[in-house]
Order: structure tokens, then sequence, then C-alpha cells
């Protein structure tokens, strides 16, 4: 049986300026999405320069509990302080549509078309 994907959006909440621990450059924050299957996808690093909204991005989950775990990183890949998770239950929206509730038929002039007689 396949589920439906719930799309979500993930944001990240940046902290006031801190000197890195490493003495090299904040490169971005790695983001790491597990979902209710367990399976973790592929790691999306944010850099603030993302558009519409900085550090955010947009994934699909699988309904039910999940986490998301980022991690700062400098620009030689090694951690900045310690990775913040959070955990959410996405339940999902059940499939739904706008049913058919009437039908309306009106002419496109104001000519009607009479019988021709021979």
């Amino acid at each position: 049986m396949s589920t439906n994907l719930v799309q979500v959006i993930v944001a990240l909440t940046q902290g006031a300026s801190i000197p890195t621990q490493t003495g090299s450059a904040y490169a971005g924050t790695s983001v790491v999405v597990t979902d209710s299957t367990g399976v973790a996808q592929p790691a999306v690093v944010l850099t603030g320069k993302e558009t519409p909204t900085p550090f955010a991005f947009t994934t699909s989950v699988a309904p039910g509990a999940g986490t998301v775990v980022a991690q700062d990183q400098d620009v030689n890949g090694s951690a900045l302080g310690s990775p913040v998770t959070q955990a959410f239950t996405e339940a999902g929206s059940p499939a739904s549509f706008n049913p058919t509730t009437a039908i309306t038929v009106t002419p496109t002039s104001g000519v009607t078309t009479a019988a021709v007689r021979r």
C-alpha cells in the first residue's frame, strides 16, 4: 500500500551572531528530515540565500511522526555548536474534491435559431 505524501515547509530561526568555535567562517546549516517511514531524506544545506524565504525549504513527508535535525557547519564542513532537533507529527489531509452540484446551459448570443422552410 502506498502512502500519500504531505508537503511541508521546514523553516529555521537564526539567533544572534556569535564567534565560531572552529575559527572558520560559517558556511550553512545542514538539515535532515526523517518522516514516519524512518528513512532520512538527503541533507539540505541552507545558507540564508534561499528564495522566497531565507533558511526555509519545502519537502514532502509521509503522514505520522518524524524529526528534523539541523546542524550549523563551517566552511570546512565541521560542526558548529550542537545539533537542533525538532519532532513533528503530520496528520496529512484526506483526499477531497469539490463535487459537481449543478449544470447551467446559457445561450452564447441573443439570436435564436429557427427551422428553415423550403
